[in-house]
């Protein structure tokens, strides 16, 4: 039947991208372990569909409802991941995700040849929707792509609403001949369907290929990646660098990576590993290093009181302020002002020469 190798295809093709997917190590890990479980739970259930037209099987027809809720799940928490500072998402929304796939999965388990098709076109349709109105959200609240890219992500988005969408239509229309044809009817139909179901597929592959593009290319060894910073990561830095000194942002206690992307045009998660990988420090050390270089001048400098200086320099904690000043310094906010005054200067100077008669 022609249908079997289309579905195979299907299934190689869903199996090619999660392999692409999961060398991004720019891309943030949560993310690419969604986009790779929703792929691969697309390739496993067009395999049970292959064999059980191929070989008139029914032996997995019984798991692929199961499996075939959490497509469209997956896919929806990569995209969101995209849109989250940390790169991981909520607890919340994890758990009220996993908690609508248990209850999909408690309704297929009732006595009735129709509740499998019904719940994946249910949880298929909900996910949908979500999935648009990812799409009405701005470049800039996908922080971890690169503005540029954005018009690719997007893309990726068509291509993964216009799959699941194609999948609504095919199975109420293969439950719709069930429950007006028979069984016999509807596998026709769902093998028909299967020519459908590789067009999606394969435009989904080319949207996400499209979006990979934009995201940086595939690297082997993800430990050396981690170890050593690239030329861009000097690049990214370099321009980071420029931007706070000349701008003083880092006085902002609003300040976040995600603005410092949008500010410089890369993706959040290439401001954080260009910072990592050139200091050996995270971003947020990097920018209180910042804070208490301008702190201590404004201690040595002016007669501000300590709160004032604080606050001036983007702190507004005092134990952070503290722990920081110390951490850089060596000494307390306080301790630094009085080393620098010129009251002190002078009890050395005296100090010094009576020590030299």
């Amino acid at each position: 039947m022609t249908s079997i190798p289309v579905v195979w295809l299907i299934s190689i093709f869903a199996l090619l991208l999660a392999a692409i997917i999961a060398r991004l190590v720019r891309m943030p890990v949560f993310a690419r372990m969604c986009f790779c479980f929703g792929l691969f739970s697309i390739s496993v259930v067009t395999v049970f569909v292959g064999v059980r037209f191929q070989f008139n099987d029914p032996a997995f027809i019984v798991l692929q409802p199961y499996l075939a809720v959490t497509m469209a799940p997956a896919l929806w928490l990569g995209f969101h991941t995209l849109t989250t500072q940390t790169g991981i998402p909520g607890t919340g929304i994890v758990q009220g995700l996993a908690g609508f796939v248990v209850a999909a999965w408690v309704i297929i388990t009732l006595p009735y040849p129709w509740t499998a098709t019904a719940s994946v076109i249910l949880v298929n349709t909900l996910l949908s929707a979500r999935l648009a109105c990812l799409l009405r959200l701005p470049a800039e609240r996908f922080v971890h792509i690169a503005p540029q890219a954005f018009p690719k992500l997007r893309i990726a988005l068509f291509g993964c609403l216009a799959f699941l969408v194609l999948l609504i239509v095919i199975d109420i229309s293969v439950l719709g001949t069930f429950l007006t044809a028979g069984e016999a009817q509807a596998m026709a139909l769902l093998s028909d369907a299967a020519v459908m179901g590789v067009i999606a597929i394969s435009l989904g592959v080319a949207a996400g290929l499209s979006l990979l593009a934009g995201t940086g290319p595939p690297i082997e060894d993800q430990a050396q990646v981690e170890a050593r910073p690239l030329e861009e990561d000097h690049a990214v830095f370099a321009r980071l660098d420029a931007l706070m000194r000349q701008t003083t942002l880092f006085r902002d206690p609003e300040l976040t990576v995600a603005r410092l992307g949008r500010r410089l045009g890369v993706p959040a998660r290439s401001v954080s590993s260009a910072v990592n990988r050139v200091t050996g420090e995270n971003t947020s050390r990097y920018i209180n290093a910042l804070r208490v270089q301008h702190a201590a001048h404004l201690l040595e400098n002016s007669s501000l009181p300590v709160t004032d200086v604080m606050l001036e320099s983007g702190f507004i904690s005092k134990s952070s302020f503290n722990t920081e000043f110390r951490r850089i310094t060596g000494t307390t906010p306080s301790e630094h002002r009085k080393s620098h005054s010129p009251g002190s200067s002078e009890v050395r100077k005296h100090a010094s020469k009576r020590s030299n008669s």
